[in-house]
């Protein structure tokens, strides 16, 4: 079902009118922002056999794993800078010099209560290197500890949401965190990159905009903030050492040099809220286009264009493969890898048509593109989607 913006609409009248919610219009048009355009198009309901299902509210669910601690921190935006520098103090960081680089121990609360340590160095030694004094951590919080039943609370049907979680496990850990190339300061299990252009801002105005004392409480507080613009949330941060307010670029980076905020990142990274919105916002940003791609398709010598390749692909181990290649290949070249897959099949099988494409064995779709890949992180990628177990039957 398609919806046509007219003078006046609004996302959230638009939800409204059909009876879903804001975050599934978002999530079936690949929207970065809620800007609307007088005629512009919006599906408003889950594309047809996508397995997506709309979420009737804004997803907040009493029971099961979103269930978060929530402190109430006083002060928000009006907190001055010496309350920001002594809430910083929480985050304990030592020192290590070494030989051509620092060590960083860190000692940080968890937001379930307790304490845990993490240790990362600066001056990576790689060839992607910008700043010196960034940092690459791995983390601990990882997608394994993580039910599936959290995937579906976003709005993935169960299908979905399995192949969701699949990628998320070879992609990272929710605690994640690289600051040493151009993107300046990159978190999470995706690595939501925080220079301009990145994906940072918008997850966390996920946190900010569905929890708030959940974001003060694990940002707010040390003078992190996320503000809403065109075409993409900025990040800003307050400096107590020059008592300004950093926005965008300059607002990464000093929390790239500031190790304490650096630290509040890890522990946020264990917090249920900010572990749902990764998850929300990898769905908004990759799945989403992921289960949007269109190909041009040369089947029996005639040209079929912009055939969506949901419509072929249709296992959960192909559409996590879909995903995970547009997460690390993004949407043009992942659908290029399918194309010359399945064109390749269709001439061996003497198959004329997308229909009768549509039947194809997606083992045998996904076995082609590792046997002809040229990029190892496409082979490697695919052929762990062919190993996760995921059912290769057609949903």
């Amino acid at each position: 079902m398609i919806h046509t913006v007219q003078a006046g609409d609004t996302l959230f009248a638009i939800a409204r009118r059909y009876g879903v919610s804001v975050d599934s219009i978002r999530m079936w048009n690949a929207l970065r922002s809620d800007s609307l355009s007088i005629g512009q198009q919006l599906r408003v309901a889950p594309p047809a056999g996508s397995g997506v299902t709309a979420a009737p509210h804004p997803v907040q669910p009493s029971t099961g794993f979103y269930q978060p601690p929530v402190a109430t921190v006083s002060g928000g935006s009006s907190m001055n800078m010496q309350s920001i520098r002594a809430a910083r103090n929480v985050f304990q960081v030592q020192v290590l010099p070494q030989a051509g680089f620092n060590q960083y121990r860190v000692t940080y609360p968890l937001p379930t209560g307790g304490t845990d340590t993490a240790t990362f160095r600066d001056n990576i030694n790689s060839a992607h290197r910008v700043y010196a004094d960034g940092i690459m951590y791995v983390g601990k919080s990882s997608p394994r500890n993580i039910p599936v039943e959290a995937y579906t609370q976003v709005g993935l049907s169960l299908p979905l949401a399995r192949a969701l979680k699949v990628v998320s496990e070879n992609e990272g850990n929710f605690d994640a965190i690289n600051s040493y190339d151009k993107a300046i300061f990159s978190y999470g299990f995706i690595q939501f990159a925080g220079g301009a252009g990145g994906g940072l801002g918008a997850m966390l105005m996920i946190v900010k905009s569905k929890q708030p004392q959940v974001f003060q409480q694990m940002f707010g507080q040390y003078g992190i903030d996320v503000v809403n613009a065109t075409p993409r949330p900025i990040i800003t941060c307050a400096s107590p050492e020059t008592g300004t307010i950093l926005s965008g670029d300059e607002a990464c980076a000093y929390i790239k040099t500031n190790k304490q905020l650096t630290t509040a990142f890890i522990a946020a990274g264990f917090h249920p809220s900010v572990i749902l919105a990764q998850i929300e916002s990898a769905t908004r940003g990759y799945v989403s286009p992921a289960l949007g791609m269109r190909t041009d398709l040369v089947l029996g010598g005639q040209l079929y264009s912009g055939i969506p390749l949901a419509s072929i692909i249709r296992s959960e181990a192909g559409i996590a493969t879909m995903i995970d290649l547009t997460v690390n290949q993004w949407i043009t070249r992942t659908a290029s890898f399918f194309r010359q897959a399945l064109e390749q099949i269709a001439a061996a099988d003497g198959i004329r048509t997308p229909e009768q494409l549509a039947a194809v064995d997606e083992r045998r779709v996904l076995q082609t593109i590792v046997a002809q890949a040229t990029d190892a992180r496409v082979r490697d990628r695919t052929q762990k989607m062919l190993n996760s177990g995921l059912g290769l039957s057609k949903i």
